[in-house]
């Protein structure tokens, strides 16, 4: 039930970028407040947490208590190799969490030979 829940949101979140307002004027002299957009939903206010992205780096603890996404950034259809890749998380303290590595994209490959 909590995963349902978890993707309701995650799915009206997306829903509603479309209707994003970022507010620069009350994250100006407020770092804390800068990693913070305000999304408008009709008569409603919601504010999402943007987390930094972190590169992994080998023998990294993930403290993963709920999986959110994995997306693959590939820089065209075609390509073939080594692509970013982020996987977004929430660990058991309830903080979010998204880390990128590579990723070892065969999808564009073809045997031409």
């Amino acid at each position: 039930m909590k995963r349902i829940k978890l993707i309701l949101a995650i799915a009206a979140l997306s829903a509603a970028s479309l209707a994003m307002a970022e507010s620069d004027n009350k994250t100006a002299g407020n770092p804390e407040a800068a990693t913070y957009k305000t999304l408008t939903l009709e008569s409603s206010t919601v504010y999402a947490q943007t987390p930094e992205v972190e590169p992994y780096k080998y023998g990294m603890n993930l403290d993963i208590a709920d999986f959110i996404k994995i997306e693959y950034l590939r820089p065209e259809p075609t390509y073939c190799g080594p692509i970013p890749a982020q996987i977004s998380y929430k660990d058991s303290k309830g903080e979010f969490h998204v880390v990128e590595y590579l990723y070892p994209d065969t999808s564009g490959c073809t045997d031409n030979g």
